[in-house]
């Protein structure tokens, strides 16, 4: 008679990865990339060259600013906890939790994100001109670095938990848009471009992946 303790012990659901999954995220990083390229290149010709752009942009920041100007004091304080500490913390953190659960790529790709991003982020603002300003501000940094460390995060939890911390992340990099726009010290192009650098960073890493992927399978 079989038992348990005769019978092979085998997975009773084997994780069975499609053939085609490598070559998604491989097209699906190419596309993300190139949009976020895209999108960070568009946010400097027409929000920032453009003479017209420049405008308009100054215009919706000046806007934002006076709706929150009872708080003013209150959104830079909040502004003020993104330092270079507290991102260190929050990246230890990242790493601590990912580690617990033997998601040694997640924590790689997480902390890649918020590097790479953000030398990009600094990059462009170092190179790119302003007509007009003293010194460039696109990309926004906070909004770069805000919207990799929610990623990060999202990549090292648990799946049951998520989406709870995806829809928490949107709220939180939803706030910190309109916050550097309200205090004064980005343009609504700078946020747009902090996505697009985000976007291409990110779907760099999903090709780096699946070519990680194509090439385990040989």
């Amino acid at each position: 008679m079989t038992t348990v303790e005769t019978r092979p012990t085998v997975p009773l659901h084997p994780v069975v990865r499609p053939a085609g999954a490598w070559a998604a995220r491989v097209v699906g990083g190419l596309v993300l990339g190139v949009l976020g390229t895209v999108l960070t290149a568009a946010s400097w010709l027409l929000l920032v060259d453009s003479s017209s752009g420049r405008r308009l942009d100054h215009t919706v920041m000046v806007a934002v600013e006076n709706v929150f100007s009872g708080v003013r004091g209150e959104v830079l304080d909040l502004l003020r906890l993104v330092s270079v500490a507290s991102v260190g913390l929050a990246l230890v953190a990242i790493a601590v939790i990912g580690l617990s659960r033997r998601r040694v790529g997640a924590v790689g790709a997480g902390v890649v994100l918020v590097l790479v991003s953000q030398a990009i982020t600094q990059g462009l603002k170092a190179v790119l001109p302003r007509e007009g300003a003293g010194e460039n501000s696109l990309p926004s940094g906070h909004v770069t670095v805000i919207s990799a460390l929610v990623i990060a995060t999202v990549l090292v939890l648990p799946a049951a938990l998520r989406y709870v911390a995806a829809a928490v992340g949107l709220v939180v990099v939803a706030g910190a848009s309109v916050a550097v726009i309200a205090a004064g010290w980005h343009r609504p192009g700078d946020v747009l471009a902090a996505y697009g650098v985000i976007a291409a960073v990110g779907g760099g890493l999903l090709v780096v992946d699946g070519l990680r992927r194509a090439a385990s399978r040989r």
